[in-house]
């Protein structure tokens, strides 16, 4: 059964530009995946520094696979100093 991600990503305050870059980035690369439907992403026109990914995936098993994809943690290591935080994630069953 698909399922609907919705992933908030806030910036610390000066890094968006920088998070924001390395999202656009990692966009690219989970496109690829097998089991990716769907993965766009938003900036907050309220607030700068909030980012969301909207996410579509085949199933929990395709979110679980990408969470361990290399380009996940290649993201990760990049991104930790610009993050405000860890990303709040809203899981939507269709």
């Amino acid at each position: 059964m698909p399922l609907l991600v919705f992933a908030t990503i806030t910036a610390r305050p000066g890094a968006a530009n920088d998070l924001k870059n390395a999202l656009h980035e990692l966009v690219q690369a989970v496109r690829t995946e097998a089991a990716c439907q769907l993965y766009e992403l938003y900036q907050s026109t309220e607030n700068p520094e909030r980012f969301i990914m909207h996410e579509r995936w085949d199933n929990e098993a395709g979110l679980l696979a990408h969470s361990q994809m290399p380009h996940m943690k290649v993201f990760g290591d990049k991104a930790k100093d610009w993050l405000a935080g860890p990303p709040e994630l809203t899981k939507v069953a269709i």
